[in-house]
């Protein structure tokens, strides 16, 4: 009985240690782990890429939607600002 409640303990204190070293890498900027969310658009991106495999449509109106984000970006103009009540560009 008291070489479980050791190893119980043993796993619980190095698990508590663990959490400490993986915190002072995410203070270092080196890992996203509990105080800083993850970024979600890299999810959303996977997703779109797979569903652009399955469906052709799908994989077209990226491919769209890439070329007028490209075109807006070598136009050499500010972005339109969202806030001031421009809309931005439909796509059709």
């Amino acid at each position: 009985m008291l070489t479980k409640l050791l190893w119980a303990l043993g796993i619980l204190v190095g698990l508590a240690l663990l959490d400490r070293l993986l915190l002072h890498w995410e203070r270092k900027g080196w890992i996203n782990y509990r105080r800083r969310g993850l970024s979600r658009s890299g999810a959303a991106f996977h997703a779109l890429t797979l569903h652009s495999i399955f469906n052709p449509s799908a994989a077209h109106l990226q491919q769209v939607e890439y070329q007028q984000i490209e075109e807006q970006d070598d136009s050499g103009e500010p972005p339109p600002d969202e806030e001031d009540g421009a809309e931005p560009t439909p796509l059709t």
